[in-house]
């Protein structure tokens, strides 16, 4: 009996620890510390992260530590996204890296909770990496080989992607990648990410092309910088022989110091970052087509600089010496984000000047191609054109200065009323005479819980036809989200051809907001 006693005794003496040990590591469960400065999330599976575009990042993150010890790293599942970690809390945190997989396991994965830590992450000023299926994450909505989607929870910072690039790689067609060229002469794996300007949407996109793909027309853009968002369509982290072919050693390492300058970039940091075998600015090529070569160039800042570009040009200068940072600042403001209406057509900047293709674009000058039938982008202060309707004793939409895209003025909805639909914005607009009609909108939806809904609509004379729906989702957009359609043929040279915006909700602080409506067609 003493011995049942002692042996007892032993085994709670020894399992004590355990428990407390259990305890702690339930009360902390993220991974994050205090001197973490970048995360990525990595669950594979039907937590959507590929098994190769996992192991890339982590390859790509311990090169760049090697470089700088400073640099440390945190790997997160899909519950320190959504519940565990508090992305915006963490002071040293500065750059989330979404990877490549499939996007719509992500957006189920992470779901709304998982979206909106990251968004808050975004808005509090620190960096966002999105690649490949990243980057299609990190849109409202996009075409996959010829498909349209709309998932519930992508992040919708980005207006409509597509992919893939079949002219590079056709995804579904094995091996479904391929090694491309980009505009700056680095090689790099194309595995189906997206771009914009290709079959289903506009050639024009926010943020700036740091690189375009050099396989097919159009400079298509292959890695964007956006703010504080660094969004690629290749795969910059690709390591060679890891889940793929064809990439050599040589360009995967300059491959590394691209992404990590870029990085930097977007990010606000200074993480050490080896100079490139062959910059341009030592290269003896002209690379920006000016004339002037390496150090002669104005664009060269010393020898180690990667890009000629002057930053008098279209892109501002990134090298080594000035960072893309410094030289927007020293760069005279394009045309199109000046705030100087400079074609005199009484509009200013993009989108509200029709020669914008974006804000990048520095000649203001109306572009001969597709016409605007229609542009409202309420800085009149009123509705006038517009048809406002409530029910059951709702609100109408109203003209306000509350919380704008662009400029002083938007339509708002504060509907106070569950009687679907709450209130109506509609407008008829004439298409006689025009084809290819697209329909696009900037809208903010505030604090919608599920009994609430926005839709948007249109017309062809006998019915209307919904573009976008909320649906049973909680919708609360941190900024605005920029929505783009491509009508159907019954939508072409129609006198009777109709837009209607629809804003469903009960409480005081929720909110359906709309700008710069526009209409364009051939």
């Amino acid at each position: 009996m003493r011995s049942k006693i002692l042996i007892s005794i032993c085994l709670l003496i020894f399992l004590i620890p355990l428990i407390f040990a259990a305890k702690s590591l339930s009360a902390n469960p993220c991974p994050i510390s205090s001197s973490t400065n970048i995360v990525f999330y990595g669950e594979t599976g039907f937590g959507g992260v590929g098994i190769p575009s996992r192991s890339w990042i982590i390859h790509f993150l311990d090169w760049w530590k090697a470089q700088d010890s400073s640099i440390n790293y945190a790997e997160l599942d899909s519950s320190d996204v959504k519940a565990d970690c508090n992305l915006a809390s963490f002071s040293n945190l500065k750059l989330y890296i979404q990877p490549g997989g499939d996007a719509y396991k992500q957006q189920n994965k992470l779901n709304s909770a998982g979206r909106t830590n990251i968004l808050n992450l975004i808005n509090s000023g620190k960096a966002f990496f999105g690649t490949c299926a990243g980057f299609y994450y990190a849109a409202n909505d996009y075409y996959w080989q010829d498909q349209y989607y709309n998932h519930p929870n992508m992040l919708d910072i980005y207006p409509t992607v597509e992919g893939s690039i079949r002219e590079i790689a056709d995804y579904d067609k094995s091996p479904g990648y391929a090694l491309t060229t980009l505009s700056n002469g680095r090689n790099a794996i194309y595995y189906g990410g997206p771009t914009r300007g290709y079959e289903y949407t506009s050639s024009d996109f926010p943020g700036i092309a740091d690189s375009t793909f050099s396989a097919i027309p159009g400079n298509l853009p292959a890695i964007i910088k956006y703010n504080n968002l660094l969004l690629s369509s290749v795969h910059l982290e690709a390591y060679e022989n890891d889940g793929i072919s064809g990439l050599s050693i040589e360009d995967r390492i300059e491959n590394y110091k691209y992404l990590a300058n870029l990085l930097n970039q977007v990010a606000g940091t200074n993480f050490y970052v080896p100079s490139y075998t062959n910059p341009e600015c030592d290269d003896g090529i002209d690379n920006d087509g000016d004339d002037l070569i390496d150090l002669l160039d104005a664009g060269c800042d010393s020898p180690n600089d990667d890009d000629e570009t002057n930053c008098g040009d279209s892109v501002c200068d990134a090298g080594a010496g000035e960072s893309w940072q410094t030289c927007s600042l020293d760069c005279a403001a394009p045309q199109c984000s000046d705030g100087i209406d400079n074609d005199n057509d009484s509009l200013i900047d993009f989108p509200a000047d029709l020669g914008c293709s974006s804000a990048s674009d520095n000649d203001e000058t109306d572009i001969i191609g597709p016409a605007t039938i229609f542009f409202d982008d309420f800085e009149s202060g009123g509705l006038s054109g517009w048809i406002t309707t409530a029910v059951s004793g709702g609100n109408i939409w109203t003209a306000t200065s509350t919380n704008p895209y662009q400029g002083t003025k938007h339509a708002q909805s504060q509907p106070m009323s569950t009687t679907e639909p709450a209130s109506i914005l509609e407008r008829t607009i004439s298409t006689s005479g025009y084809s290819n009609i697209k329909l696009s909108y900037y809208r903010k939806l505030v604090g919608l819980d599920i009994a609430d809904e926005f839709k948007a609509k249109w017309f062809d004379g006998i019915t209307w036809s919904i573009l976008e729906q909320t649906g049973s989702s909680s919708v609360n957009d941190a900024s605005y989200v920029f929505k783009e359609f491509s009508l159907p043929a019954s939508s072409n040279n129609n006198v009777n051809f109709k837009i209607r915006f629809e804003c469903t909700s009960g409480a005081v602080s929720e909110f359906c907001r709309i700008d710069n409506v526009k209409l364009l067609a051939q």
